[in-house]
C-alpha cells in the first residue's frame, strides 16, 4: 500500500470510530486526510471498497506481527502463542471504538466481499490455532488439536465481543494468558479421557483450503519456514546468509496478507531465488508454487 493511500485508510478509520461508518462521508475523510475530495477516488471506488481497505489493513498490521513472532527463535512455542495471541487481542483493544461502531453499523452489508474475507479469517485462525498447539503440546495432544483449536476460537471471540461491544476495557496480556491457561485445562482433561475427536485433522485442513483456495497466509508460511529451516542450517556451517535472511524476512512480511500485493511477492521471490544457493532451490521452487496459486 502506498504512502498516500495508507493516509487515507488511516483517516478514514479515525472517522468510522468518531461517527461510524455510515454517518460518514468521503468529503469528512477528505478532510481528516487533509486531500482533496477527489484524490480519494484515485485509490478508492466507494466509502465501502475503503472501508473493505481500512479492515484489510487492520488484519494485516497483525498478520506482520504474528509473522516476526514466528521467526523470533528465542521464544519457546509456548510464549511465542501467548505473544500471537497478545497481537491479536491488541488490535481489538487499539480499534475498539470503530469496530463497535462497525458492528453496530451491520459491517457484514458494508461491502460484498467481507462476508468471504470474514469467512476466510476464520479459517486461517483456526489452522493457526490447531498448529500452534500441536507445537506447545506435541504429539500426544495431536488427536484433540482441531477440537480445541475451536473450542478456544469460540471463547476467544466471546471474549473479545463481551468487551469490546460491551464498551468495557480489555486487557490483552491478561486475557491472553488467562486463555492459554483454560487452554492447559482442556488439554489435560481431555489427553486422558479416550474420547474420539469431534473434528479430525484432515476435515479442518479441507475446511481452510475451501475457504482459501489452497493458498491462504498458512500455507505461505510454511513453505517459507521450511525455507528458514534450510537456511538456519547452512548458516550453522557457517554460510554467509545474511541478505537471503533479510530478503526472506521482506517476503514473510508480505506474504502474511490475507490480501498480499502480488508484485511485491513476485519481486521479492525473485530476489530469494537469486540469492539462493543451489542446496535451497528446490524449497524456493515450492516457495513459487504457493504463490502461483494466489
Amino acid at each position: 500500500m502506498s504512502d498516500k493511500k495508507r493516509m487515507i485508510v488511516s483517516a478514514a478509520l479515525r472517522v468510522f470510530a468518531c461517527k461510524g461508518y455510515r454517518a460518514a462521508s468521503m468529503q469528512e475523510i477528505a478532510e481528516e486526510a487533509g486531500v482533496a475530495k477527489g484524490s480519494i477516488y484515485l485509490h478508492f471506488k466507494s466509502k465501502d471498497e475503503l472501508a473493505l481497505a481500512a479492515i484489510s489493513d487492520v488484519y494485516d498490521r497483525v498478520r506482520r506481527r504474528m509473522s516476526e513472532l514466528e521467526a523470533d527463535d528465542g521464544l519457546t512455542p509456548r510464549e511465542r502463542f501467548i505473544r500471537q495471541l497478545e497481537a491479536q487481542l491488541a488490535v481489538g483493544s487499539d480499534n475498539a471504538e470503530w469496530i463497535r461502531r462497525l458492528w453496530h453499523d451491520h459491517a457484514s452489508e458494508i461491502h460484498e466481499a467481507l462476508p468471504g474475507f470474514v469467512l476466510r479469517i476464520r479459517a486461517e485462525t483456526a489452522d493457526w490455532l490447531q498448529r500452534s498447539i500441536r507445537s506447545v503440546y506435541g504429539e500426544a495432544c495431536a488427536p484433540y488439536a482441531c477440537d480445541i483449536a475451536l473450542m478456544m476460537q469460540g471463547a476467544i471471540g466471546e471474549f473479545i465481543g463481551y468487551f469490546l461491544l460491551g464498551g468495557k476495557p480489555l486487557e490483552p496480556q491478561r486475557l491472553a494468558r488467562y486463555l492459554v491457561a483454560r487452554m492447559d485445562d482442556i488439554v489435560a482433561g481431555l489427553s486422558g479421557s479416550g474420547e474420539r475427536p469431534l473434528v479430525p485433522g484432515d476435515e479442518l485442513e479441507e475446511l481452510v483450503r475451501s475457504l482459501t483456495g489452497g493458498c491462504g497466509p498458512a500455507s505461505r508460511q510454511t513453505a517459507i519456514r521450511e525455507l528458514r529451516e534450510q537456511l538456519e542450517a547452512l548458516r550453522a556451517d557457517g554460510a554467509d546468509t545474511g541478505e537471503l535472511e533479510e530478503a526472506l524476512g521482506l517476503l514473510a512480511a508480505e506474504a502474511a496478507k490475507l490480501l498480499p500485493n502480488r508484485v511485491i511477492l513476485r519481486a521479492m521471490l525473485g530476489h530469494v531465488r537469486a540469492l539462493a544457493p543451489e542446496p535451497l532451490q528446490p524449497a524456493v521452487d515450492r516457495l513459487e508454487r504457493e504463490m502461483q496459486q494466489m
